[in-house]
């Protein structure tokens, strides 16, 4: 079977039944004949609706990154919690595989991401590099699982709750960002399939 007829199946995530594309209607989705799945739908204004709503999570990645997250007040004692202090505290500490990996995984990695997606959105806008849209939907699908700013993000509400008891506690402009950011992720990622920009590509690079 050529590449070209490869294309026009889908495999449904959940059950893995194999199902045949078909051209939708405007605002339809397709779903799963065994379970009931979503398997993809018609976007309107795809490329256009997840640029804008990938510059603001960019906009607000880099908020989440550049002012404080939390101030600490324990008994007169003030202090600011920002990512970037984080990370050079632990490397202060010579915790130096830690500090790589908190720096790749919360920092590096999701930038990466935000930055790429907005990059292929823009190229197909324009329709052009072909190959490097193709070579950065790959970069993204590698990287993806390891971007877990989510993660610490949960870690930082499970800390705030452990000082609740003695310490006052005063939310950041970073702290609003980072959970804009992660709604926003979730939203783009959950509205955005592989499938689709697969899909787009191919409609703009290969028709």
């Amino acid at each position: 079977m050529s590449k070209n007829e490869l294309d026009k199946f889908i495999i449904c995530k959940k059950c893995h039944t194999l199902h045949r594309k078909i051209k939708l209607h405007k605002g339809t989705k397709a779903i799963c004949q065994q379970c009931n799945t979503l398997l993809y739908r018609d976007h309107q204004n795809l490329i256009e609706n997840s640029l804008a709503l990938s510059w603001v999570t960019l906009i607000s990645l880099i908020i989440g990154f550049s002012f404080s997250i939390i101030n600490i007040n324990i008994n007169g004692i003030y202090q600011e919690l920002d990512l970037p202090s984080l990370i050079m505290v632990i490397f202060d500490n010579e915790y130096y595989i830690v500090g790589v990996m908190l720096s790749f995984l919360i920092f590096i990695f999701p930038l990466v991401i935000i930055i790429s997606i907005i990059l292929i959105l823009t190229l197909m806008k324009l329709k052009k590099s072909g190959y490097l849209v193709k070579r950065l939907m790959i970069l993204i699908a590698k990287i993806l699982p390891w971007s877990m700013i989510d993660i610490f993000f949960i870690s930082l509400l499970v800390a705030m709750v452990k000082l609740f008891d003695y310490a006052q506690l005063e939310l950041g402009v970073a702290f609003w960002s980072l959970i804009i950011v992660i709604l926003l992720d979730i939203f783009i990622f959950k509205r955005i399939t592989f499938s689709d920009l697969w899909d787009e590509y191919i409609k703009i690079y290969e028709v």
